[in-house]
């Protein structure tokens, strides 16, 4: 037995034992509250925008992580800051919530309800039905999430008073955007923008369209767009030790130099969609990326106006915890949850995760957590002959956009929560004899590496199963 299965058989034994001791001590998944929607309307939109740059001041004299490729890289310089920014959606004064924007890999749900609590007075005097956050994912920015580290001396990838930096940065910019609002009118537009995505993996499915939800105010000042696009932040590839926001900042500037505008920036599915392949130059390659989709959103001219109707439900539920090494990382605290006992998976272990639903208007939004891949939102899943497992689609769940019926449902992904990849079931192979530890190869010999980033195979069944439940609840 090489070391490589002793480690995957090791963690997995690590797993089950842990899931036995917490249900030893009554730390069970208990069912989550189920709370009504939050219906908005007004007259006015009302809307705020705040940002701030989240640099520490000693990156030079001190080892920081970068995050997103190999474990144990050390980032040696700086291209651009990493920023977080917020946007307050509301009607009148009669409540709405806020939607964050961070270039950082991404953020647990554990880490953002710290942020929330510390916001309890702010939400209680505003009537904020919730503060969310989309993390672009960038693959040049600090180790937010703790994977990156030198897992191997159980060292996480996190600096203490770099997250602590983050979280208050947050918080700050939350109650800053909500000070900061104005009365206008809101549009949401799209384009398509297929050179700007590459997909790798079988099967080939790439949803191209670029949203920009557009804000106005009334008094003539700078505008605020949200804008959602799927592609991977890793245009800087795996040899990079420089501190960037990859193409969402070269997205974000070439807006700016156009027009006085508030850019924010979320992506959609994009479990194994990279960025358009530009040139072989990655800086160029960044560039080029975040300006074709800046020009793009700065194109659309036929937005629509939203009626000033808003809905938001936050939805928790638990999601199986299959990975025995995503759940060591979590027990050695490498990375922050709270594990609970589960009576499906493998390991008898599930962590607390949440999606959320918004209605602006008349568009249906969702954010996800982790990196769901197209097929699962939209799907176009391979069939039995050209599958991973040699399995039909009748396996699947539902494609998303056809559980909630909306072919133009906007999607973000990598949202209020850090749970990896989420696959389709015909398409999700692991590593016969050292699962989640080694990359697995499928019935046609291809590679599969989003998979040991996984919570598990359950995951799309899950993912599905409360989308489902939020539809029954919002209709």
């Amino acid at each position: 037995m090489g070391f490589n299965e002793f480690a995957a058989k090791a963690v997995r034994s690590v797993g089950i034992k842990g899931g036995k001791k917490l249900r030893r001590k009554g730390i069970v998944a208990k069912e989550l509250p189920r709370p009504e929607p939050t219906v908005i309307t007004g007259e006015k939109y009302v809307c705020g925008y705040a940002s701030k740059e989240v640099m520490p001041k000693d990156i030079k004299a001190k080892k920081y992580w970068i995050a997103g490729h190999g474990m144990g890289h050390l980032i040696d310089s700086i291209h651009d800051n990493i920023t977080v920014s917020a946007m307050w959606i509301g009607a009148d004064d009669n409540g709405g919530y806020v939607h964050i924007a961070a270039d950082i890999i991404g953020l647990t749900n554990f880490e953002l309800n710290i942020v929330r609590d510390n916001l309890k007075d702010f939400m209680a005097e505003s009537k904020c039905a919730g503060v969310f956050i989309s993390c672009s994912h960038t693959h040049a920015g600090f180790d937010t999430v703790g994977y990156w580290g030198q897992l191997y001396k159980l060292q996480t990838g996190k600096d203490a008073e770099y997250m602590d930096l983050l979280l208050k940065s947050l918080e700050e910019v939350v109650r800053e955007c909500y000070k900061n609002r104005k009365p206008g009118k809101l549009y949401i537009g799209t384009t398509h923008v297929p050179s700007a995505q590459l997909d790798k993996r079988e099967p080939i499915v790439l949803h191209d369209v670029l949203t920009r939800t557009r804000f106005v105010p009334d008094d003539n000042g700078a505008e605020t767009w949200f804008i959602n696009f799927a592609a991977h932040p890793n245009t800087l590839g795996g040899g990079n030790r420089t501190v960037s926001a990859d193409y969402p900042y070269w997205l974000r500037k070439s807006i700016k130099d156009e027009k006085e505008t508030n850019v924010l920036f979320g992506p959609g599915a994009i479990g194994g969609v990279d960025p358009g392949d530009y040139s072989e130059d990655v800086w160029e390659r960044t560039q080029t990326q975040g300006e074709t989709l800046g020009k793009a959103a700065l194109a659309i001219t036929d937005d629509k106006e939203m009626p000033v109707e808003i809905t938001v439900l936050q939805h928790k539920y638990y999601s199986p915890v299959d990975n025995g090494l995503l759940a060591l990382m979590v027990t050695i605290g490498a990375c922050s949850g709270q594990r609970y006992a589960y009576d499906k998976g493998d390991l008898g272990l599930a962590l607390q995760t949440e999606m959320v639903y918004i209605k602006l208007g008349t568009q249906q939004i969702l954010m996800l957590p982790g990196e769901p891949f197209p097929e699962v939102v939209y799907g176009g899943a391979l069939d039995a002959d050209k599958s991973a497992t040699g399995k039909g689609t009748e396996i699947n769940p539902t494609p998303i956009i056809d559980i909630v019926g909306d072919k133009d449902l906007l999607v973000y992904g990598v949202a209020n929560d850090m749970t990896g990849y989420c696959c389709v079931p015909n398409d999700y192979t692991l590593h016969k004899t050292q699962p989640y530890i080694e990359q697995g190869h499928d019935v046609h010999d291809r590679r599969h590496y989003h998979e040991t980033n996984s919570l598990g195979y359950l995951t799309n069944e899950t993912l599905a199963e409360n989308v489902a439940e939020i539809m029954k609840r919002v209709k």
